[in-house]
């Protein structure tokens, strides 16, 4: 029994994903389409597009999905190969000890996402399609508890769980979305005259890209996460193709598409009670919960990976279990509507990509001897700290806080200068130390 029982919870937090567990392309990517359908998704494609030209929305967010695919792709296939997590992922680049500075930052952006997430859902209840159906409104705090235990039991089963719901629960997303849409124009709007209008509080196109990539970015960077169950690097790679360059930008059209049927409401509850019908109130219910849901145990789940790689010896269900509890206690305190916390997120937002970045080019351009060829059997022989790419993640970390808080700029998107400066600063102190390395072996 106790044996079935660690089967069943098994998710190899702290050690290779075994070759015989591997996924194809389409369970990799389902998930991440699972992880784009949420909440914050809609809000983020309605400030951009509706006072915005439909066409100009929708060239910010296949900008921004081509930036946030790369670099998913890129890291995927890096997880696919070394079949582990991020966290574990990150001791071939940054050293045992260096590794846990990503992973406390991931644990901490993730864990807060987790509360704000599980706020946003309690709210779109609270105000919309639960209280409509059952005619009163609902304690906000039973929702909050309900949510996060249902979140929290999802990942603490972890990846075969988060697939079975992705796989049940994206195609039903979909037709809900989709019918939501097609009530809105089926009168005598039209999508055509609609797409068109546009007003002066549209922002500048760079500036809708950036937040279309600030929204997603720590999403890209963990793909390792998911992709270490992937069968082969292939696998892994199309996987993001599927779920990050195709699917986050399916989300973001549509919830574009809808908000400017529904006059600019971003409350995806209000929109589809407009039809102020029970039937659709449930169908409201039935969105908001799923939406949250598979974005939010990937946050968890994600989270608490990242804490089993600095604590391997601890079971991932029981971190999980805790840092789902901490999580709800965080949207019970109503973190989804505190100022301050994020500006914490947006800090943390700042620090985890040019992490990513260095990551990557370890690995597609610098994999050798010093960092284990990023080979899981010699996960143990990693160095306890390499100095090297610590220096170029803190060029580039540094170099975001310019651009955030002064007026200096290189693309305008703070995420992808962070990502860019950290790189060019780590290929060349590598291509430094390569060559004085070969000149002190010659002399």
């Amino acid at each position: 029994m106790k044996k079935n029982k660690q089967s069943l919870l098994e998710d190899y937090g702290s050690k290779p994903v075994p070759e015989g567990k591997g996924k194809n392309w389409f369970q990799i990517g389902i998930i991440y389409w699972g992880s784009a359908i949420c909440l914050p998704a809609f809000l983020i494609a309605g400030i951009i597009a509706g006072p915005a030209k439909l066409s100009t929305a929708i060239g910010a967010f296949i900008v921004g999905a081509v930036v946030l695919g790369a670099i998913a792709i890129l890291i995927g296939v890096l997880g696919a190969q070394t079949r582990l997590s991020t966290g574990m992922s990150a001791r071939f680049t940054f050293g045992k000890y260096g590794a846990n500075v990503l992973q406390i930052l991931l644990f901490l952006g993730l864990w807060g996402w987790f509360g704000v997430q599980l706020g946003f859902m309690v709210a779109g209840l609270g105000d919309g399609g639960l209280s409509f159906a059952l005619g009163g409104a609902v304690p906000v705090w039973l929702l909050k508890v309900l949510g996060g235990i249902l979140m929290t039991l999802t990942a603490m089963f972890g990846f075969k769980s988060i697939e079975k719901l992705s796989m049940v629960a994206i195609p039903l997303l979909l037709v809900i979305i989709i019918a939501t849409i097609a009530t809105l124009y089926s009168g005598e709007q039209s999508l055509a005259v609609v797409a068109a209008q546009s007003t002066d509080a549209a922002m500048p196109i760079g500036i809708a890209i950036s937040i279309v990539i600030g929204t997603y970015i720590v999403g890209a960077l963990i793909a390792p996460d998911i992709t270490r169950y992937a069968k082969s690097k292939s696998a892994g790679g199309f996987g993001m193709v599927f779920g990050m360059l195709i699917g986050f930008p399916v989300v973001l059209i549509l919830g574009a598409i809808m908000v400017k049927g529904a006059g600019g409401e971003m409350d995806f509850s209000k929109v589809m009670l407009m039809n102020n019908s029970g039937f659709w109130a449930f169908l409201a219910v039935v969105a908001i919960i799923l939406a949250a849901w598979t974005t939010n145990d990937n946050n968890l789940y994600s989270g608490a990976l990242s804490i089993n790689a600095m604590f391997p010896k601890l079971n991932k269900w029981v971190i999980t279990v805790a840092s789902g509890a901490i999580g709800t206690i965080l949207a019970l305190l109503g973190i989804n509507t505190a100022a301050g916390f994020q500006t914490f997120l947006g800090i943390v937002a700042i620090l985890i990509p040019p992490a990513a970045s260095i990551m990557i080019l370890d690995y597609y351009l610098f994999k050798g001897k010093v960092n284990c060829y990023f080979d899981s059997d010699k996960i143990e022989e990693s160095a306890n700290f390499r100095a090297l790419p610590f220096v170029a993640w803190i060029a580039g970390s540094a170099f975001g806080f310019i651009v955030q808080y002064t007026a200096v700029k290189l693309t305008g998107i703070t995420a992808l200068d962070t990502i860019i400066i950290a790189g060019v600063v780590f290929t060349a102190i590598m291509l430094i130390a390569r060559k004085t390395s070969k000149e002190k072996t010659t002399a």
